[in-house]
């Protein structure tokens, strides 16, 4: 069986600690319990994305040494403004 990347999100994790957070009685301490977890989903996740856009950017440049934009985009599945927006960065 072959893992798929999103398999490696820990979603149950996040839920049970929401469900945990939504059931404390007090809002005060709810909000900021809310508001803890947030912020640490937000530094857990800060550094992997940037680096999941660096490597479709760099996929994408690959593709255009020798393919167009629309041919990338029909490859990729995404519009040619997309695949632009990719390629600059973005």
């Amino acid at each position: 069986m072959t893992t798929e990347p999103a398999d490696l999100i820990n979603a149950s994790a996040v839920s049970e600690a929401l469900a945990a957070i939504s059931a404390i009685p007090d809002p005060v301490a709810r909000e900021k319990a809310a508001r803890d977890l947030q912020t640490a989903l937000t530094e857990a996740i800060a550094d992997p994305l940037t680096r999941t856009k660096a490597v479709r950017q760099q996929a994408v440049l690959e593709l255009r040494r020798t393919l167009t934009l629309a041919k990338v985009a029909e490859q990729l599945g995404l519009s040619i403004g997309r695949v632009d927006q990719i390629a600059k960065g973005k």
